[in-house]
């Protein structure tokens, strides 16, 4: 009966499992151990079995005899996750050399090429030179717990003389190894999906294969069995995703997988995940050479939405119409000048930067009426500052009867009188309004010099308000703005500050595009702001404008206790935006550090970590990181997780895609060569599910 169960153990125990074919994949036996590390005894011939041992590939160990699982104590009852670091020596290792180099020196001249598997000496000592010594650091321990296999993050006890036998997992116990999650993490992953609206937890992203080193013409070879890495679509959703490489080995494959795998496991549950790109280089907008010729949104037609800052076919402008969104003008225009170098100055132009657009409740009826006093005027001063406006525009102004009967008046009182001409419509086109308003001022003017001659208060053009000037300061700036001239009657610059910003300002656009751009990430769509075209300050201008109302949205929701809706934000040259001199309280590192709250994802892409803020690297919990070419980068790196176990390859493994994981649900690092972003095949995966779909949902790509 104990054969029978030990065999039955043997087949059905995971812990048998994970050392996957005992018999070939020995390899050597564990002769030293610490709580953090083990030291194993090898030898070539049993590394030549199992097509080498190469660097920081996985070992485990083991204490029981597999065929016997049934009968091992209970404190041998489990697997222990090794990876290979580097050789050591042996303490016979300075004989073992000298026997070597004096054999190299018996060799004859005809010796120049090896010989048979012993090449030139005997059996005995050929045996015994080809023993050495391996460091391997431990990850962690696999035990059995309520029939469910699970991984502790360490070892329990280590022995002074241990039983360890290690093996080489490949195949089905390595893919066990490296998709392993535990039971409560899958739980929390169930609870995440339901949170996010998922009916059920995503299925697993197929995100590439494992791969140890650059040199992969064994563990990799044609007769190989490549395993696949899986990740979980719930790691991603509210969480921080970092993207760290040198420029071309990967970095954008890794992002335009991650936008297809998010997008599919989406719509095979009909869950809205809206998906926003700020595409630095246009690689995402666009398709390239590398992609097989195919974009983003190639692959998702009907569901991807692409602006730029110029007008382009089958991109919507991403710039905003200044006559109709005032405020958002006023405050790009204020930004712009900020970090420019302006040759204006002035009072008056001073004053014009500083004020705001920002439109009162209606139920304040003196604000509001001031307000649209100066949206009209500055309508006026980007008419004159060359601004195309839109077809049929008109602006609304001012006159009524109170301010007609005064400036009548005016006209009335001059030597000859002046016959005033008033506008018959409130709505009128923008030359007739900047003639208007023009008017106005000298007007204002005039009965302002008149007054102080006769000694009374100068208030020009009184308002409703007894004592009160009709126009107020910032109407003042704002009219002095439009004629380039100030109450003193010196002249200035004026509206010609604002010129050179007129490529921000785009006449066609009728709704805001930051309302725009937040209604399709409402409503699942995968958005992406094309900024390699059109003026370069739209980069950090108009980006951060959009980043700061979609955040404040979010926290909004979540304040009002709803739950907001799902958004993952990609960025490129993160450094330049969530750098480590960067405020926290900030747009960019608020959302970082933040929006997880407020169920927004935020990945970031960038080839300095260093240069990152470390509060966020601290808090980033999903990594994939590839070529990295200097010490600086890689000290940084490798203050996190397990990564100081790749500072080396990652500094010399320069392969396209070759990167080191590191997810929310994945305990340790797994070095991966990541899939290739391949349109057919995605192509053809979304029209299996929308074949299943039932019924057929033509709004889900």
């Amino acid at each position: 009966m104990p054969d029978i169960l030990n065999k039955i153990a043997t087949t059905e125990s995971p812990l048998v499992k994970l050392l996957g074919d005992f018999d070939k994949s020995f390899v050597g036996y564990v002769y030293g151990m610490r709580f953090d590390e083990v030291l194993v005894l090898t030898n070539d011939e049993w590394k030549h079995n199992v097509n080498g041992l190469p660097h920081n590939s996985f070992l485990v160990a083991a204490g029981f005899n597999p065929t016997k699982i049934i009968n091992a104590d209970i404190i041998d009852q489990e697997v222990i996750l090794l990876r290979v670091i580097e050789p050591v020596s042996l303490p016979q290792d300075n004989d073992f050399i000298r026997t070597r180099i004096e054999h190299h020196q018996r060799r004859t001249s005809t010796e120049k090429f090896p010989g048979d598997v012993n090449d030139g000496i005997d059996p005995m000592t050929h045996s015994e030179l080809q023993a050495g010594g391996l460091r391997c650091n431990i990850l962690g321990t696999f035990y059995v717990e309520n029939g469910q296999l699970r991984l502790g993050s360490d070892i329990e006890n280590f022995m002074t003389l241990s039983r360890l036998r290690a093996y080489k997992p490949t195949g089905s116990a390595l893919a066990m190894i490296v998709n392993h999650v535990n039971p409560e993490v899958r739980e929390k992953a169930r609870e995440e999906a339901k949170k996010a609206g998922f009916t059920n937890v995503p299925s697993p992203i197929n995100i590439g294969t494992v791969r140890y080193t650059s040199t992969a013409r064994m563990h990799r070879g044609k007769d190989a069995e490549l395993v696949d890495v899986l990740i979980q679509p719930t790691d991603f959703l509210a969480r921080r995703t970092a993207v760290l490489g040198m420029t071309r080995t990967g970095k954008s494959n890794t992002v335009k997988t991650t936008v297809s795998a998010v997008a599919i496991a989406a719509m095979k549950d009909n869950v809205k995940v809206g998906q926003l790109i700020f595409d630095v280089n246009g690689e995402y907008a666009n398709a390239n050479h590398q992609d097989d010729g195919s974009s983003i949104a190639e692959v998702f037609p009907q569901q991807t939405i692409r602006y730029r800052a110029i007008q382009t076919v089958g991109f919507a402008d991403l710039r905003t119409n200044f006559y109709q969104e005032c405020d958002q003008a006023l405050n790009l225009i204020q930004r712009l000048f900020k970090v420019d170098k302006s040759p204006f100055s002035g009072q008056d132009l001073d004053a014009f930067m500083s004020s705001t657009l920002e439109e009162p409740d209606s139920t304040q009826v003196s604000e509001h009426t001031r307000w649209k006093r100066h949206k009209a005027v500055f309508q006026c001063i980007l008419y004159r500052a060359g601004y195309p406006t839109p077809t049929n525009f008109t602006i609304e102004i001012p006159i009524a009867a109170a301010l007609t009967r005064q400036i009548t008046a005016w006209g009335q009182a001059q030597d000859p009188p002046v016959q005033i001409a008033t506008p018959t419509s409130t709505h009128v086109s923008a030359s007739d309004a900047s003639a208007w308003f023009e008017q106005l001022r000298q007007i204002n003017i005039a009965i302002k010099d008149d007054q102080s001659q006769r000694r009374v208060p100068a208030i020009g053009l009184q308002s409703s308000t007894a004592g009160n000037s009709w126009v107020d300061p910032t109407l003042e700036a704002f009219l002095n703005m439009l004629a380039r001239e100030n109450s003193r009657k010196q002249s200035f610059g004026g509206w010609r500050a604002i010129q050179k910003y007129r490529p921000y300002h785009s006449p066609q656009r009728a709704a805001d595009v930051t309302d725009e751009i937040i209604n399709h990430l409402e409503a699942g769509k995968i958005v992406i702001l094309d900024l390699s075209a059109g003026p370069v300050e739209i980069r950090e201008v108009l980006s951060k404008r959009i980043a700061s109302q979609i955040f404040e949205r979010q926290m909004a929701i979540m304040n009002e206790g709803k739950v907001p809706q799902n958004m993952v934000v990609y960025v490129e040259e993160a450094h330049n935006l969530i750098g480590k001199k960067a405020e926290l309280t900030d747009t960019w590192p608020r959302m970082a550090k933040e929006g997880a709250k407020a169920r927004i994802a935020f990945v970031y892409a960038t080839q300095e970590p260093s240069s990152v803020h470390p509060n966020i690297l601290a808090n980033t919990e999903n990594w994939f990181v590839t070529h990295l070419n200097n010490d600086d980068e890689l000290r940084t790196l490798g203050k996190f997780y397990d990564f100081g176990d790749f500072t080396k390859s990652l500094k010399s493994a320069q392969d396209v895609g070759f990167a080191r994981i590191k997810t929310l649900s994945a305990p340790f690092v797994i070095p991966t060569q990541i899939n290739r972003f391949t349109p057919d095949a995605l192509k053809e995966d979304i029209k299996r599910i929308k074949e299943k779909m039932q019924p057929l949902d033509h709004n889900a790509v």
